[in-house]
């Protein structure tokens, strides 16, 4: 099961979302709150987006990425940005958001 634009199938994590995409791993139905986003490249270079639940997305035999040791990545950013000297008028604030 992959991204879908609209199904009658209950999100199976927390039970009172409709689903909208299946996990990449296991298939079940996930509403956007409950699914993980994880960002592929391919060896031809296009970029693809898998979504997983927890278990699946934890799990480096079904999500190999979860495997490799993240160096820096755009979470990191964000929270040193949002923390940084908190003395300094806020001139901006990171949100990151994925839908």
């Amino acid at each position: 099961m992959s991204r879908k634009e609209s199904t009658d199938d209950i999100c199976a994590l927390c039970g009172g979302t409709e689903g909208v995409t299946g996990c990449g791993g296991c298939g079940r139905p996930l509403c956007k709150r409950c699914r993980s986003m994880e960002i592929y490249v391919k060896v031809d270079g296009e970029i693809t987006i898998k979504y997983f639940c927890p278990d699946c997305g934890n799990d480096p035999r079904i999500n190999p990425p979860k495997a490799c040791k993240k160096v820096f990545g755009l979470e990191d950013v964000t929270d040193m940005v949002n923390q940084e000297d908190q003395s300094k008028a806020r001139r901006f604030k990171i949100k990151l958001k994925i839908s």
